[in-house]
């Protein structure tokens, strides 16, 4: 994962209010190219110097935003829209829940910041190996069930899923953020709700890509 800084005078005006918002990213493409559209979450955001960090994961392929990622260089340029909704922290619940994989965690990240103290968290996060773990600063009780995906994907290996089954979680005043692969979101959501009756109005889960999709995002 490659950490990249944004700045300009036009990010000082954009409505960021909420960890976990996104915006849309236009690659830059040859002349007489449209240029192609990525969705990336805010890792951090400071308005007054009109900048914003983005977490670009490298997947070592030709895929254009890893490529562009890959090679970013001081003065190149992006297009930018948005931003998108974010994660609204409930400030009545004193447990959280987070759930993701790899592209996933600028978000999970972002939320722990913006917890308050005196609330506990529990978060379940896959990524290929140690190396790529991260250290995550929040005011909360924090708990972190790293996984990893080894050669696989994060987020295809069924290990989330097992994972958040496999748990002793207290559910009740718990607020959740489910995202990732679509498939693993689906399935993680569903054992919230159905199997532990978790109400749904707890619940953010957002399908963030899907396996054979080159651009997929679950709506807002």
């Amino acid at each position: 994962m490659r950490r990249v800084t944004l700045v300009g005078d036009d990010i000082k005006r954009l409505p960021v209010e909420h960890p976990a918002q996104w915006m849309k990213v236009f690659l830059p493409a040859p002349p007489g190219r449209k240029p192609e559209g990525r969705a990336y979450t805010i890792r951090r955001y400071e308005a007054t110097a009109g900048l914003m960090e983005m977490d670009f994961v490298l997947h070592g392929d030709n895929g254009p935003a890893s490529a562009w990622a890959e090679k970013a260089k001081v003065g190149d340029v992006l297009q930018l829209a948005g931003p998108r909704a974010g994660y609204r922290v409930d400030p009545a619940a004193s447990r959280h829940l987070m759930v993701g994989d790899a592209t996933s965690l600028p978000a999970i990240a972002a939320i722990l910041e913006a917890l308050p103290p005196g609330v506990t968290a529990d978060a379940f996060i896959e990524v290929n190996g140690t190396d790529e773990e991260q250290k995550l600063e929040t005011a909360a009780s924090l708990n972190v069930t790293w996984l990893h995906s080894g050669s696989e994907p994060p987020g295809t290996t069924g290990q989330l899923e097992l994972a958040v089954q496999g748990a002793v979680l207290d559910l009740s005043d718990c607020q959740v953020w489910v995202a990732g692969e679509s498939f693993m979101v689906r399935a993680v959501r569903t054992y919230l709700t159905v199997d532990r009756l978790l109400p749904s109005g707890r619940l953010h889960a957002a399908g963030y890509w899907k396996m054979g999709d080159a651009d997929h995002r679950d709506r807002d």
